[in-house]
């Protein structure tokens, strides 16, 4: 059986190991999104009050006239992509756990 490198250089528990991988898959939160996050978490009407918010700017900018300038047509482009984004954020804040002290490590053997 081969043994990972990052597995076999270092003994380590298994939750510790789990911890570390898990890290590389989901996108961690950023500071300011800590912040918020006990605030949106569990927060059903604020979360959706501010989804609301952020979809009527994008849906504002939808029925106004397209604009002939090229540049001002991709500057609307691109502040409808940065809403959208940061609704995934929020999304993504709301949704997320609650994060766990390093040092909880596992169970001691009975």
């Amino acid at each position: 059986m081969t043994i990972p490198r990052d597995i076999a250089s270092a003994p380590q528990r298994v939750s510790d190991y789990v911890r570390k991988r898990i890290a590389v898959w989901r996108n961690p939160l950023s500071p300011d999104e800590m912040e918020l996050a006990p605030h949106l978490r569990g927060n059903e009407l604020l979360y959706s009050a501010l989804t609301r918010l952020i979809e009527s700017r994008i849906g504002g900018r939808a029925r106004l006239p397209t604009p002939s300038d090229p540049l001002t047509c991709k500057s609307m482009l691109e502040r409808d992509n940065e809403l959208r984004w940061l609704l995934s954020r929020l999304e993504a804040t709301y949704r997320s756990s609650v994060s766990h002290p390093a040092d909880e490590g596992e169970q001691p053997p009975r």
